[in-house]
């Protein structure tokens, strides 16, 4: 798995949050393949995606040519991390229905997954053109935006995206990521307190937090929150780098402080013969 897709961080939560606005198509209200859809978002909302497939699975078997079903479908995939089916799946949705926001979003989450950001920019571009009031799609252009260096825009895009979902806990994690490229360390401390308020295992935002932390030579805190990230989520690997980072600053305080009481590096050779 590359480390965009463990930076990418996409929760459960998240994507149940952007399942639960969905209405159910004209004709297809409390047929067979929407009732497996449910039971597939109430799966996905519990983080039982890999059964959430299966129900997906199940109303494609049912109505082949239900688009939502497969956009749906996608959206587990990317939870799993497997964003080539998610791609895959939100093709196929859009070929049904190109108005399908939903299949634009969660083609965006695999995008970024695999670092392809243009794309995932392009695919936001196409769900907000839908539907501008979709937080979400903002939200993982500011993600995107941010990976490509170009922080004033996805701070624009993390700003709209709290404007229309001010719970929406990844927008503020986007917003710190900005900020720190812009040395704000604090207003990014501030951020990442309220995405972690919105969501407490949101590990992104203790990795963000953590980075912020150490530009404030708060040491015990960055190292604090690295840990915390690592503990939610193993396969982040910048809370990594910035745990190790941090250790590292500390390292060089000590070293700093020991020559300031005149203590000179011991001589291992010397103490080995002894």
């Amino acid at each position: 798995m590359g480390t965009a897709r463990k930076n990418l961080n996409l929760t459960a939560a998240a994507l149940a949050l952007a399942l639960m606005s969905l209405q159910p198509a004209p004709g297809l209200a409390d047929t067979p393949a929407y009732e497996a859809c449910k039971k597939g978002v109430a799966l996905v909302m519990s983080g039982d995606n890999k059964n959430a497939v299966k129900s997906f699975d199940e109303a494609i078997k049912i109505n082949p040519k239900y688009g939502r079903a497969y956009g749906l479908r996608g959206g587990a995939y990317d939870a799993i991390g497997d964003y080539s089916q998610a791609i895959k799946d939100c093709n196929t949705a859009i070929e049904i229905n190109p108005k399908l926001v939903l299949a634009y979003v969660n083609r965006s989450w695999a995008y970024n997954g695999l670092s392809q950001f243009e794309k995932a920019i392009a695919d936001c571009d196409a769900a907000i053109k839908l539907d501008d009031k979709a937080a979400i799609a903002y939200s993982n252009r500011s993600h995107a935006l941010n990976r490509l260096g170009k922080h004033d825009e996805a701070l624009k895009d993390a700003n709209k995206a709290i404007e229309l979902d001010p719970h929406w806990a990844l927008a503020y994690v986007n917003r710190a990521h900005a900020y720190i490229a812009k040395k704000e360390y604090k207003l990014a401390v501030a951020d990442c307190d309220r995405a972690i308020k919105e969501n407490p295992k949101q590990a992104s935002a203790y990795a963000n937090r953590s980075h912020a932390y150490r530009h404030l030579k708060d040491y015990g805190k960055a190292l604090a929150d690295a840990n915390k990230a690592i503990s939610l989520n193993p396969r982040l690997a910048p809370a990594y780098y910035m745990r190790g980072a941090t250790y590292a600053e500390l390292s060089k305080a000590d070293l700093a402080a020991a020559t300031t009481m005149g203590f000179t590096a011991p001589d291992d050779k010397t103490e080995d013969k002894k």
